[in-house]
């Protein structure tokens, strides 16, 4: 019995310290912009380089050229992305957050920064 409960605790101390290892190995949240176009795209730029364009088709769902995930809005308001990984939901002060806490505010001239 004592043994037993001896490894159950070895391996929760072990799956803690993969756990704390693993976050320095996970990429950090990149900074993006982005802004509406004349067709109502939304176009973005990354602190990484990295740039693509939201395109919103017939349905009303958003297309990204760079990803290729397409967002759709759920019944509660939440856009999911096509592969399951990414949500984004609007809090009570307007901004827009994802399920990992990245967080999306509209600025003084009208683009929607992201940190």
């Amino acid at each position: 019995m004592r043994a037993n409960t001896m490894a159950k605790h070895l391996m929760i101390a072990l799956a803690i310290a993969l756990l704390v290892l693993a976050s320095g190995w996970l990429p950090a949240q990149e900074n993006c912009t982005y802004r509406k176009d004349a067709l109502g795209n939304m176009r973005y730029q990354c602190d990484s380089g990295e740039q693509g364009t939201l395109r919103k088709d017939a349905f009303g769902h958003w297309n990204d050229n760079r990803t290729g995930n397409r967002y759709r809005k759920d019944s509660l308001g939440n856009y999911r992305s096509s592969d399951g990984e990414e949500v984004w939901r609007k809090d009570s002060l307007g901004n827009w957050r994802d399920r990992e806490g990245r967080r999306c505010r509209e600025d003084a001239l009208g683009n929607l920064v992201c940190e």
